[in-house]
């Protein structure tokens, strides 16, 4: 990879110089990240990359294991695990390092940069609900349903349609060094349970030859959105995701197994903007992308006067970035940006750095915990290496 550019430094200095001004805030480390991980494992089976690789991964592929293994807990980041877990128990003895999520740091953004070796500035993926200016309509990215309606957007995926890109398995497979696979819900091998999931895990690491498989796990962030991130039962499901994984990696063998997290969660509670009919009143569409990391369409004209009204109301718990702003500090991570970003990400972003989201109105569901902000509660995410020779 060829080493940054001035340019690329100079903004870094800006971000860090930002980051000082307002240290309740902490940006996505797009040099230890979860993009560079998966540069790293593209990397290790000889396809191509765009990004920096992450030093310490790239040490324990080059051991050469037969089969890399990524397990993803959803919601499962530094905080949830040193809070839930026992230190003496199986994450936390072979925990190695902790590394930064993407911003925003939830799971359409972050999952769609593990199976693609993307910034979320590149796949546009950017968080839960998106605007697509093609049918008006704003659409959850993952479920294609109409955000506000409740009801399938399109009879096509309108996601896949307007922001393709190319899968790591995909990009692995063509490179012809070994194979990748994901296991999940919806990937390319398909499980509907945890048991489910750590058996095929363990039948794709048993065939010859050298792989990539990618396992994605939906807990504990459903419980937590439910019963908040300090919950008993959030410990309760922890300890018996650990338990399930160990198990699983005593029948291992010839393999790397990393287990990580696409974000981390915080408690929260929510303005209701429809309280504001001074800041609706300057809107031409509803809220966007996420509760935590909302992007705002502002009708033209009046983008300095919603910057006065939105700092006055919320200035406290939320930074305010402008379109030009989430450029200049790269937010959302270096390289081209997709062409459909700028609508994508709106005209302004309200990020979170205190316990408040937004909600469009009181008729919408609204979790007890979540993520997408900008604190290290939510950025900070876990790297779990067991080696099973």
């Amino acid at each position: 990879m060829e080493q940054k550019s001035a340019e690329q430094k100079s903004v870094e200095q800006k971000r860090q110089e930002k980051w000082k001004r307002e240290d309740r805030h902490m940006y996505a480390d797009y040099s230890n990240s979860l993009v560079n991980l998966s540069c790293s494992v593209l990397k290790r089976f000889g396809a191509e990359y765009g990004h920096q690789t992450l030093p310490c991964a790239d040490n324990w592929m080059e051991k050469g294991y037969r089969n890399v293994v990524v397990i993803l807990l959803d919601g499962m980041g530094c905080d949830a695990m040193n809070y839930h877990l026992k230190q003496d128990g199986f994450f936390r003895k072979y925990y190695r390092c902790a590394v930064s999520s993407v911003f925003p740091p939830t799971t359409t953004a972050a999952t769609t940069t593990m199976e693609s070796g993307l910034t979320p500035a590149e796949h546009g993926w950017l968080g839960w609900s998106l605007y697509f200016s093609e049918i008006q309509k704003i659409v959850n990215a993952f479920t294609n349903q109409d955000q506000y309606e409740r009801v399938q957007a399109e009879d096509y995926h309108v996601a896949s349609r307007y922001i393709p890109y190319t899968k790591i398995y995909e990009k692995i497979n063509r490179a012809g060094v070994g194979h990748g696979y994901s296991v999940s819900h919806f990937g390319t091998n398909k499980i509907e349970t945890l048991d489910e999931l750590c058996g095929e895990v363990q039948r794709l690491c048993g065939q010859e030859g050298e792989k990539y498989i990618y396992a994605y796990w939906e807990e504990p962030d459903s419980i937590m959105h439910d019963t908040g991130c300090r919950s008993e039962s959030v410990t309760a499901n922890m300890r018996y995701l650990e338990q399930k994984i160990a198990e699983m990696s005593h029948q291992l063998e010839d393999t790397l197994l990393i287990v990580t997290a696409d974000h981390g969660h915080i408690d929260l509670s929510h303005y209701i903007l429809t309280d504001y009919p001074d800041i609706l009143e300057m809107l031409r569409l509803s809220i966007s992308v996420e509760a935590r990391a909302a992007a705002f369409y502002v009708k033209e004209g009046c983008e300095e006067e919603f910057s006065k009204r939105f700092c006055r109301h919320f200035g406290e718990e939320f930074l305010l970035f402008s379109a030009e702003e989430m450029l200049e500090w790269q937010i959302f991570g270096d390289g081209v940006p997709h062409e459909k970003f700028r609508e994508l990400a709106g005209d302004f972003l309200a990020v979170g750095i205190a316990h408040k989201g937004f909600a469009w109105s009181r008729n919408l569901p609204m979790f007890l915990s979540n993520h997408a902000g900008m604190t290290e509660q939510e950025m900070i995410v876990p790297l779990i290496v067991v080696e099973k020779p």
